[in-house]
């Protein structure tokens, strides 16, 4: 059953029809066309070339469209723009390269060695399984995620299918490792994984290669060895390939990986320190949030990663003005108080504009720099919102006449479901450290409140969040903030202390020589603890 989100309801039918049909359509018909430039030569026999050309095109051009379609309708997450079909037609067309030069060598390799008498026949067919046709699936993998991926790996099999006549078993060998790639690459969380992705796709590689020589009863040739080492190589030299390119795609696409937000995560990042100095509550605020999204994003499928490192740096434009934001005020004066409500709504709004100078001047990627504007969307400022509504009804004016527009922050919505839960966090962590008895019930009844308010107000209307998500993200919400603002009991003193508490001290003055004692003490307990 497909699911309905929010962004689909709202999205307008012109947008719609460019991601659902034109999109695909062109998409589909350039890859069509490049696979046939590069690929043409291989063909054999072909004594009606116009006419066979067109066949492959045609052929190409539709399995690649119903391909684009299905996946659209049928994957939540499966949204390509303009940047991603860009970045999708590259890696095919880079694949579609490499098995160019993969059958050029495996030709030429195969005619040297059929001519070593010592050697004999091998067919060109036993080199094609050293043709590295997971480095696509292992690159949008990485960059784009698991839908993306495997709708490519579908894509270069068919091609493979087409333009691999006679040998069907190497389009579902394009199939097949390309799919493993993207499975074995689901936790992209350091370069040793690439090796261990490409492994798995060796694995299965070798796997197949048995079962094609089996089919063909080559099992006891000299092709035998020759095809079950190239399976070997095949795999390895996926991993080793991505693991080279993939910064490449990052870079030049604007793209971010697990690996890069793992970097970005650790405390000793320069944005970070500065914010545990100048907003000491901001920092401990994001950390808190950055437990909550990440378990939030986990239970409900999306980059757990992502959302924890965004939360992390969502409030980084408050290391600007700290002292206005009141959890970095501690006993000071509320500087608000001397200020008009429209000015303090001003200031607490410019702290999204200098977290996005911030994150451009570090060299934040866009995913991140994203999540700043979006987890505040174009929700409105309610206490000074309200305090303007208040001043101008004390003035004798129409309370509606105070401008809503100036107490809104700029937008946009979220865009992705982490910048949604981002959202949700944000609000719903500020007002747990509210709660006077923060007992199991009054938490959850506030995170509830809060989701519902957020999702009434129509902020989470462009990012795909389901209800069902809504649900799982409460109760994970619940558990992280009732173990964080849990009630502790009340230990009992020693019977000893009880009694040395009871005496009257008022009545009992202490000389200046008695209070030595305890300064020694005092010092003794100190050098105790390190200080």
């Amino acid at each position: 059953m497909n699911t309905v989100t929010p962004s689909q309801q709202q999205a307008p039918p012109s947008a719609l029809n460019r991601v659902r049909v034109v999109y695909p359509l062109i998409f589909s018909l350039i890859c069509a066309f490049t696979a046939e430039l590069l690929l043409k030569d291989f063909m054999e026999h072909d004594t009606e070339l116009m006419r066979s050309a067109l066949g492959r095109v045609t052929a190409v051009f539709i399995g690649l469209y119903i391909v684009q379609r299905f996946a659209i309708l049928s994957f939540r997450l499966y949204r390509p723009n303009l940047k991603n079909l860009v970045c999708i037609f590259s890696v095919l067309l880079g694949c579609i390269i490499l098995v160019w030069l993969g059958k050029l060598l495996s030709i030429s390799l195969s005619t040297y060695l059929s001519s070593v008498k010592s050697v004999g026949a091998v067919p060109a067919e036993t080199f094609y399984f050293a043709i590295p046709f997971a480095t696509g699936g292992f690159l949008l993998q990485a960059v784009l995620g698991l839908q993306y991926g495997m709708v490519f790996s579908v894509s270069l099999s068919l091609i493979a299918a087409i333009y691999f006549p006679g040998t069907p078993i190497f389009s579902l060998y394009a199939l097949v490792t390309s799919l493993i790639a993207c499975l074995s690459l689901s936790h992209l969380r350091s370069r040793s994984a690439y090796l261990r992705a490409g492994l798995n796709v060796s694995l299965f590689s070798l796997v197949l290669c048995l079962a094609a020589l089996l089919m063909k009863e080559d099992l006891v040739t000299a092709a035998a060895p020759l095809g079950i080492l190239a399976a070997l190589i095949g795999g390895i030299l996926c991993a080793f390939l991505a693991s080279g390119i993939t910064p490449i795609v990052e870079h030049v696409g604007g793209y971010v990986t697990d690996m890069r937000l793992i970097e970005m995560a650790t405390l000793d990042h320069p944005l970070l320190k500065e914010l545990s100095i100048q907003a000491p509550g901001t920092w401990n605020h994001s950390m808190v949030m950055g437990m909550m999204v990440e378990a939030a994003a986990d239970a409900i499928g999306a980059n757990a990663v992502l959302a924890r490192v965004g939360s992390y740096f969502h409030d980084i434009g408050k290391t600007k003005k700290p002292l206005y934001f009141v959890e970095n005020q501690g006993s000071e004066e509320n500087r608000h108080d001397k200020l008009s409500p429209s000015m303090s709504a001003l200031i607490i709004r410019s702290h999204v504009k200098d977290g996005i100078e911030l994150a451009r001047k570090h060299g934040m990627p866009s995913a991140i720099e994203d999540m700043i504007p979006q987890h505040h969307g174009t929700s409105r400022i309610e206490f000074f919102y309200e305090k303007a509504r208040n001043e101008a009804e004390e003035a004798g004016h129409d309370p509606e006449s105070v401008d809503e527009s100036l107490y809104r922050y700029p937008g946009p919505k979220p865009q992705t479901r982490e910048a949604g839960i981002l959202m949700l966090a944000d609000g719903i962590e500020a007002a747990a450290r509210t709660l006077s008895e923060p007992s199991f019930d009054r938490i959850q009844g506030m995170v509830q409140k809060m989701i519902n308010k957020v999702f009434a107000s129509g902020e989470l209307n462009e990012c795909d969040l389901t209800l069902k998500d809504l649900h799982i993200i409460a109760k994970c919400f619940t558990r992280i903030l009732s173990g964080i603002y849990h009630q502790r009991i009340a230990y009992a003193e020693p019977a000893e202390k009880t009694k040395e508490s009871e005496i009257d001290v008022t009545s009992q003055p202490v000389s200046a020589t008695e209070e030595k004692p305890e300064e020694e003490g005092s010092k003794e307990d100190l050098k105790r603890l390190g200080l």
